[in-house]
């Protein structure tokens, strides 16, 4: 009964700060160590009490107690729906791994789990963090993806459901192994899907990049063109000006100079003046 109880409360707080930290982490570190430890530690406590009496569904407390204080801290309604959600399957994913392993082992995982507790905390620790780390890697940009976060709910549920029915109707064994199988192959699914999507919307957006880049080029090109033209047309009205000057001068008329000046300069002035305060 004592060894019960011990295995019973290392899981326990393990679980609960597992689940605080690598939330943490999938959230991009909104909360600070000394907050996480803080929150872990109230969390343990209660959720401690709450496993006692609830089992597994006290994770789902736990969860949103993180949802609400991820808020808190200013971070996104899917971000802080998606990050507990996602260190929580990460953590059911280790667990299903180190199952798996004692089946292959033919060792009795409740046994395990309870009598060689320190063990399993050590293995189930790394095995959290690895794929909390992996998925914080490799598809980050699935926090702000709604779509996810209704998914992730679901899987959530579909679990829960599984765990409900199999202590209701006292499934036997090989049909909770199915239920682990059909789970863990759900939740690869999902991950692959949107690996694909986070793949499909990374080349959108290239796509994208490249459309307003090339039509920043025709702008571009439009403006240099049209600034070309404008050079000619002034190179050639310059030649012009300089050719009449020239003449003018030649016949000391001063008069024709002043008309000269006011009905082709002074415009021309103007009309630099106007393009230049368009620019």
């Amino acid at each position: 009964m004592l060894t019960f109880a011990f295995g019973f409360v290392v899981v326990g707080v393990c679980q609960m700060f597992l689940l605080v930290f690598c939330a943490n982490i999938l959230a991009r570190k909104a909360l600070s160590t000394l907050v996480a430890v803080l929150v872990g530690i109230v969390l343990a406590v209660v959720g401690l009490i709450l496993l006692a009496k609830i089992q597994y569904f006290s994770m789902v407390f736990v969860i949103v107690i993180l949802i609400f204080i991820f808020r808190f801290k200013k971070i996104g309604w899917a971000t802080a729906i998606v990050s507990p959600i996602l260190a929580m399957l990460a953590m059911i994913m280790s667990d299903y791994l180190i199952i798996f392993t004692m089946n292959l082992l033919n060792k009795n995982y409740e046994d395990f789990l309870l009598n060689h507790s320190i063990l399993y905390v050590l293995i189930l620790i790394p095995l959290t963090f690895g794929f909390s780390f992996a998925i914080n890697r490799f598809v980050p940009k699935i926090r702000e993806n709604y779509l996810l976060v209704v998914l992730l709910v679901l899987t959530i549920i579909l679990f829960y459901i599984f765990i409900y029915a199999g202590s209701l109707y006292n499934f036997p064994k090989a049909i909770t192994s199915i239920y682990t199988l059909i789970f863990a192959t759900f939740i690869l699914a999902i991950a692959l899907a949107f690996i694909i999507i986070t793949k499909i919307s990374q080349k959108q957006l290239e796509i994208q990049k490249q459309q307003l880049e090339l039509a920043q080029l025709e702008e571009y090109t439009t403006r240099m063109e049209s600034l070309y033209a404008s050079m000619n047309m002034f190179r050639h009205d310059y030649i012009n000006i300089l050719a009449s000057l020239q003449g003018y001068i030649a016949q000391g008329d001063k008069t024709i100079l002043e008309n000269y000046f006011k009905e082709t300069i002074a415009p021309l002035k103007k009309t630099f003046e106007a393009t230049e305060g368009e620019e």
